[in-house]
């Protein structure tokens, strides 16, 4: 990974992964969004561990016939569960690769055992209403012509393969053809919800992970169950106040891992409120009490780079989602933080470039300076991703950067995560 200081002289501080070729249409042609296929190969994998090719069979015949998604969906939807650690991919007996459930995966399923239930009765809608009328003449065509060429008894197996095949393509190569109207495009943010619920932890460690960064790592119990599939995912932290009631702050977790009951979270040192306070005076035994996420807003995996912005409060989301990243893909990362020793080195298997920008605590408000380096960092290539997350007027200043240089809206995410003035506020959705 590569990494760029711009020390300033400014002081200042899814949609459409379930295409298939199957009888009669869907919702826009398609029986499943990305989220929803997920879910449903992995019910089936809940089942018994099952290989890719019969997980299509089994698709097929569990919706009688009507819809059959193709190895250019199955497999790299596999490979999508197994990078959020759902399933566990290992060579079988013969030598084939065969998915399995892990604890994690049977957790995500047991946060979405209703919505799964629903795709189960899921019927495609069935007639030829709203097709264009060239569209339906084609149709005939082609369906005349397969009726000449294989109406008799005998057929050759290797030609109806081939056949087969050039049909198959052509339904992946116009499912996944950009439309010419987005509001028809496959969904970019993928929104999972889940039933929240209070966990009591401790903690089993705290340390300053950089001078202005404190890591708390949190056990028990019942985070057997917690479930987080988005990067910028915040849960809710209930925290000593000054009266009966307590105070609550925002907080995206860092890492989890449910087999071994741990939640990681990262507290940026930059004011005296009661989570820096708490995460300050943390000690092992130490008792905090959460709830959440609500839910999940997990960009699709349609990208071919990520530009990731943002101050110390937002170096928790960045850090996850860059390494969440997999190999053939760029990530370009622009953090501004209080000084050099405040950097902090991510593993990611993604082509990463990182620019730091530092500046005082006391001017984290100021657009200036990550503007400044912004203007330094052009856009790659190909399709892209850009997520914003600072202080309120800080992510809305570079998110008009990002307009003005022609980036799709659409394709962008902006949240303040805090708002200068303002206790306990922010803004997640600058739209």
């Amino acid at each position: 990974m590569r990494q760029h200081s711009a020390d300033r002289a400014t002081p200042r501080t899814g949609r459409g992964h379930g295409k298939g070729h199957g009888k009669g249409g869907g919702r826009r042609h398609r029986l499943f969004d990305y989220g929803e296929l997920r879910l449903l190969i992995l019910m089936m994998i809940e089942e018994q561990p099952r290989h890719g090719y019969e997980l299509i069979k089994l698709i097929e015949s569990r919706f009688d016939g009507s819809y059959s998604p193709s190895p250019g969906v199955i497999y790299p939807t596999l490979s999508w569960l197994e990078d959020m650690g759902y399933v566990r991919i290992s060579p079988d007996g013969a030598g084939r690769k065969c998915s399995e459930i892990t604890p994690e995966g049977v957790a995500f399923l047991t946060a979405n055992r209703a919505a799964g239930a629903e795709l189960l009765t899921r019927k495609p809608p069935m007639g030829r209403e709203g097709a264009p009328a060239e569209i339906l003449a084609a149709m005939d065509r082609l369906k005349a012509a397969l009726r000449a060429r294989f109406g008799a008894a005998a057929q050759d197996a290797t030609e109806v393969a081939r056949v087969a095949e050039q049909i198959a393509t052509l339904a992946d190569q116009l499912a996944a053809a950009p439309s010419a109207s987005p509001e028809a495009e496959p969904a970019v943010l993928i929104r999972h919800r889940y039933e929240t619920r209070r966990r009591d932890l401790t903690v089993r460690e705290a340390r300053y992970l950089t001078p202005h960064m404190i890591r708390v790592v949190l056990e028990g119990e019942d985070l057997h169950d917690f479930v987080s599939l988005g990067a910028d995912d915040h849960i809710k932290l209930f925290l000593p106040g000054t009266g009966t009631e307590p105070e609550m702050r925002d907080y995206t977790p860092r890492a989890y891992d449910t087999e071994a009951r741990t939640l990681t979270l990262d507290f940026a040192v930059h004011d005296a409120g009661p989570a820096t306070a708490w995460a300050m005076a943390a000690q092992p035994g130490d008792s905090l009490s959460i709830g959440g996420p609500r839910g999940s807003s997990v960009i699709a995996p349609v990208f071919d780079w990520y530009l990731l912005i943002g101050d110390e409060t937002a170096l928790p989301a960045i850090g996850r989602k860059v390494e969440e990243l997999g190999v053939g893909v760029e990530a370009i990362t622009l953090v501004a933080v209080p000084e050099p020793a405040d950097q902090q080195p991510f593993d990611s298997a993604a082509q990463v470039t990182a620019h730091w920008v530092h500046r005082p605590v006391q001017r984290a408000s100021d657009p200036a300076p990550l503007i400044a380096a912004l203007a330094d960092i052009a856009l790659p290539a190909g399709k892209g991703f850009v997520f914003i997350a600072a202080e309120a007027a800080v992510a809305r200043a570079l998110k008009s950067e990002i307009l003005a240089r022609g980036h799709r809206k659409d394709w962008m995410k902006a949240a303040g995560y805090w708002i200068d003035g303002q206790v306990a506020a922010s803004d997640k959705s600058l739209d």
